[in-house]
């Protein structure tokens, strides 16, 4: 706790000088830095997953990468513990630690284009449905997540599943380059470090530095015809059935999404739509349709909005329906970490409650219970692959060869080694490097 304290003080004296002290901690009056005596501390420790209790000492939020630097380094030459925060999605609680310091980078969310607007400089405290909104005022597009809330840079360096994999390809497929706070407190561009830039598109942010910017590809809005359809949870055998032979007869390129199988009570570019609405009537004769909210829209206009809740969440992959042999290719000349380039389906067990609710550990362990059931069949009929996605599964469960390849991992731990050998920054997707 004493060093702790000793960091926050050299923090204080370094950028944040309008404090006072109250019994031994420091408690800042405008916006920069909150403990638990500020009436904000909180809200801002408030996580998607609202089953998550870490109380960290102090949480920051600079605004520039220069006071991102200063935190890091006053971190690391005390041996304080930190943990990076965006958007907070994380199931697992990555963006929380225990007595330590977090550093939020919500208030480093600049967004600038490029003069021949084919890429963006984005803070690394953006959020998905802010980038969105930002190009839609210029009639462009990125590929984000699911969900509005999540942080960008997060999403984007850790993989980058979403909607629209099957035409842009993945969050990685967008990162022309990085700006990186290393743990020693320098700063780096990846035009410097290709290897970084390797590393960063695939084995997340928070691993070998802060990143507080990404350059990433920016399109001409598309058109989508985009929604949800709902179907009885008593077809779902018939429903996947159905749907395994609409995949063998191929997806378009237009389509993308998720398929959920849920509680009832849980359910809240230039080009021809044509096809998307062929698939989507084929779709719509697999059963009953309870709901069908699909509709002409946009990329800044779709997307889930805050759904946080008590969460359990795990995760398997599968190989994906008829999909043998087919080999996803890497875009000509483009190097990255990401394992995940063949056809597999990943299967997310949410065992959640009521958005916003307010519940008790025994609500929460019943909510989990079936997740955990789920898991352990699909475990016992020897159907998940080797690896997953790492940021589906909780830091100590992931072998980092499994997930990435034996050669891969060599690379990472040799960057690791070069940039943060003390393994200041660690509170990143993968912690075992």
């Amino acid at each position: 706790m004493f060093h702790t304290l000793h960091c926050l003080d050299r923090i204080r004296q370094r950028f944040y000088p309008e404090y006072y002290v109250y019994e031994d901690l420091y408690v800042h009056r405008v916006h920069h830095l909150y403990t638990a005596l500020n009436p904000q501390f909180e809200h801002h420790r408030m996580t998607y997953n609202r089953a998550l209790t870490d109380q960290p000492l102090a949480i920051v939020r600079p605004q520039t990468e220069e006071e991102v630097s200063q935190v890091v380094e006053a971190c690391s030459n005390q041996r304080i513990p930190l943990a990076i925060r965006s958007g907070g999605h994380d199931f697992f609680g990555r963006s929380l630690v225990a007595g330590g310091i977090v550093i939020d980078m919500r208030a480093t969310d600049s967004i600038i284009l490029s003069p021949d607007k084919t890429s963006a400089r984005v803070g690394g405290g953006v959020i998905a449905g802010t980038l969105q909104q930002f190009l839609a005022a210029h009639q462009l597009f990125t590929p984000t997540g699911q969900s509005k809330t999540v942080g960008y840079v997060s999403w984007a360096c850790g993989g980058g599943y979403g909607f629209y994999v099957g035409t842009y390809g993945f969050g990685i497929d967008q990162i022309l380059g990085a700006r990186v706070v290393l743990a020693s407190g320098a700063i780096i561009d990846t035009d410097d470090d290709q290897e970084l830039l390797w590393a960063l598109r695939g084995a997340g942010a928070g691993n070998f530095g802060v990143i507080v910017e990404l350059r990433v590809k920016v399109y001409p809005a598309p058109k989508l015809y985009a929604g949800y359809l709902a179907f009885p949870l008593s077809e779902a055998a018939t429903l996947f059935e159905g749907f395994e032979t609409l995949f063998a007869d191929g997806l378009p390129n237009e389509f993308s999404g998720d398929c959920i199988a849920a509680h009832p009570d849980m359910l809240q570019g230039d080009g021809d739509l044509e096809p998307a609405r062929i698939f989507l009537r084929r779709m719509m004769g697999l059963g009953t349709v309870l709901a069908n909210t699909v509709e002409e829209t946009t990329a800044a206009a779709y997307g889930i909005g805050d759904s946080s809740s008590a969460t359990f969440f795990c995760s398997r992959n599968i190989r994906g329906l008829n999909s043998e042999g087919v080999q996803t290719e890497t875009p000509n000349g483009f190097s990255a970490c990401f394992p995940n380039r063949f056809p597999h389906v990943i299967l997310g067990f949410h065992g959640g409650t009521h958005s916003n609710a307010d519940v008790g550990s025994d609500t929460i362990t019943e909510a989990s219970s079936w997740a955990k059931q789920l898991r352990r069949k699909i475990e016992e009929r020897e159907l998940a692959l080797d690896g997953g996605f790492p940021s589906f599964y909780p830091p100590e469960q992931i072998d980092v060869e499994q997930f990435f390849g034996v050669q891969a991992t060599d690379r990472l731990r040799r960057l690791k080694g070069r940039l943060d050998p003390d393994n200041v920054v660690s509170g990143g997707m993968v912690r075992d490097l």
